[in-house]
C-alpha cells in the first residue's frame, strides 16, 4: 500500500519536508539489556513513558493522568471537525511496524500511541505559546525530567505520527500564531530542545537554521542532527595532527617502524610525560567533537557534565551506533558521538585523570565527585555496539602514541621533574643535594691542588 506524502508548508528560506517512506522500516530499536543494566538510569524514563517499550513502568504511571489531559486539550484545539477514531486510524497507520521485539499492541493500543503523540504535540504548542499557556505546577516541576525522557532512544513515537497530527492542527487553527507565521514542526521541536536555559547542555547550532532535508524518525534523531550536523563536513582526514619527533629521527622514519597501540594513556599519565591539555574556545559554531593534537598540546572543547548531560550523551551515543553507516570492507563507520566517548574513555581511567581535565577547564563537573565522572565514561565506553578501533580520532591517537613512545629526551626530563620537582620539599631536597655535591666537588679540587702544591 502506498503511503501518502505529507509536506509541511514553509517559507522559502527554510526548507524542511516530511515524507512518508513507501516501506516503513524499524526505526525505534530497543537497546540490549546488558547496556541498560550497565548504565542504570540513563536509558529509562523517570517521569513519562512514550511508546510501548516502557509503558506501565511504576515511576511513569502518575503522568498518565496528565497525558490524558494534554490529549483532551489538543482535541479541543481541533474542535468538532474531526472524528476521533478516524484520526487515530489516519495518524497511526504503519506506526506498529516501527517497533521491533516482543511488543504487545493489545496492551499498548493505537489509541495509547495517539495519546502519546497528542501529549508531545500539545507540550510543544504550549511551550511555543510561552506565558500565554495554562501550565499547572506539576508540569512545571516535572519539565526538566520530561525534557530528558523525550530524548531517550527507545522512548519515542514515529515522527510521521506527530507530523500528521500537526497537519490537523494547522488545518483547523488558521488564526493561531504558530500557523500565521508558518512555523514548521521541526522548528517547534528544535526551539523546545535548544533554548538558552538550564537544559542547554551543549552549545549547539542556532535552532533557526534549517536542518538538512531528511525523513526524520523521531525526536532524538532531530536533536542528534542538531548536535552533530556540522560534523558531517569533517572526517578523520581533516583532523589536525602534528607531531615533531624530539630526537629528530622522524625524517628517517625510525619512529614509524613499530605499529602504534590502538589506545592512549590516561590524561594524568600524558600530562606527566609532557602533554599539555588546552580548553578550546567553545562558541555556538564550535564543533564539540573538534579535538586536536598539535605541538604536544591536546585541545578539547569544554563539556559540562551533570545528570542531564549524562542522559543526553548516552542516548546520542546509542543512537549514533544504531544508525551507523556502512563503510569500507563492509565495516561500520564510527560516528562522532561514539568516537568522542571512545576518546574520553581512553583519557579518563581514574579520578586523577578527571582532575587534570577539570583543572584545564575541559570538564565542568557538576556531579558529586570525580569518581562518578570516571565511572560514567568507563561504563559507557564498554557498551560500544560497534568496533571502535578505527574512529574519528585514530590518527590523533597515533600521534599521541608516537610522542609518548619516542619523545625520549622529553620523557626522561619530565620523569625527572615528576620525581624530584613535584612539590617544594622535593625541590629543596634536590637543591640541597646539588649544593652538597658542588661543595664536595670544590673540596675535592681544593685537596688535589693542595697535594700538588706540597709536592712542588
Amino acid at each position: 500500500m502506498e503511503v501518502p506524502e505529507i509536506a509541511v508548508e514553509v517559507p522559502p528560506e527554510i526548507i524542511i519536508a516530511v515524507e512518508m517512506p513507501e516501506a516503513i522500516n524499524t526505526t525505534i530499536v530497543r537497546l540490549p539489556m546488558y547496556m541498560q543494566e550497565a548504565n542504570k538510569g540513563l536509558f529509562e524514563p523517570r517521569v513519562v513513558s512514550i511508546g510501548p517499550y516502557h509503558y506501565g513502568q511504576g515511576s511513569t504511571l502518575d503522568m498518565e493522568t496528565h497525558k490524558d489531559r494534554f490529549h483532551h486539550a489538543f482535541f479541543q484545539r481541533l474542535g468538532n471537525h474531526v472524528n476521533h477514531q478516524d484520526l487515530i486510524a489516519q495518524c497511526t497507520e504503519g506506526a506498529t511496524q516501527c517497533y521491533n521485539g516482543n511488543v504487545d499492541f493489545r496492551l499498548y493500543t493505537l489509541e495509547k500511541l495517539m495519546h502519546d503523540g497528542c501529549f508531545i504535540l500539545e507540550l510543544l504548542i504550549q511551550w511555543e505559546e510561552g506565558e500565554h499557556a495554562h501550565v499547572d505546577d506539576h508540569m512545571r516541576l516535572m519539565s526538566n525530567s520530561i525534557y530528558y525522557d523525550l530524548l531517550i532512544v527507545d522512548n519515542q513515537v514515529p515522527f510521521f505520527v506527530l507530523a500528521r497530527l500537526f497537519e490537523e492542527f494547522r488545518r483547523y487553527n488558521g488564526e493561531h500564531p504558530i500557523v500565521l507565521v508558518n512555523t514548521p514542526l521541526v522548528n517547534l521541536i528544535s526551539n523546545f530542545f535548544n533554548y538558552d536555559g538550564q537544559f542547554s547542555w551543549v552549545h549547539s547550532n542556532p535552532p533557526n537554521e534549517d536542518l538538512p532535508n531528511a525523513n526524520h524518525r523521531h525526536l532524538l534523531e532531530i536533536q542528534y542532527n542538531l548536535v552533530i550536523r556540522r560534523n558531517n563536513n569533517n572526517n578523520n582526514d581533516e583532523q589536525t595532527h602534528y607531531y615533531s619527533c624530539l630526537c629528530g629521527l622522524c625524517s628517517r622514519n625510525i619512529c614509524h617502524k613499530s605499529p602504534m597501540p590502538l589506545g592512549i594513556p590516561g590524561a594524568n599519565e600524558l600530562q606527566d610525560y609532557g602533554v599539555k591539555f588546552h580548553q578550546k574556545e567553545n562558541h555556538r559554531i564550535t564543533d564539540i567533537f573538534d579535538v586536536t593534537f598539535s605541538h604536544k598540546t591536546m585541545s578539547i572543547p569544554q563539556f559540562k557534565i551533570n545528570f542531564g548531560s549524562k542522559i543526553l550523551l548516552a542516548n546520542l551515543f546509542a543512537y549514533d551506533q544504531i544508525t551507523g553507516q556502512q563503510g569500507r570492507n563492509n565495516g561500520v563507520v564510527v560516528g562522532p558521538v561514539t568516537s568522542y566517548v571512545a576518546l574520553m574513555n581512553a583519557l579518563i581511567n581514574t579520578k586523577k585523570d578527571v582532575m587534570v581535565l577539570q583543572r584545564e577547564g575541559i570538564l565542568d563537573n557538576l556531579l558529586s565527585n570525580e569518581e562518578e565522572v570516571a565511572s560514567f565514561f568507563n561504563r559507557l565506553g564498554r557498551c560500544a555496539l560497534v568496533d571502535v578501533s578505527n574512529h574519528r580520532y585514530t590518527g590523533m591517537f597515533e600521534d599521541v602514541n608516537r610522542y609518548w613512545r619516542y619523545g625520549c629526551c622529553c620523557k626522561h626530563f619530565v620523569t625527572f621533574r615528576m620525581k624530584h620537582c613535584r612539590n617544594p620539599w622535593t625541590c629543596l631536597s634536590l637543591m640541597g643535594a646539588i649544593l652538597l655535591l658542588f661543595i664536595s666537588l670544590i673540596s675535592m679540587i681544593y685537596t688535589i691542588l693542595q697535594y700538588y702544591n706540597r709536592r712542588q
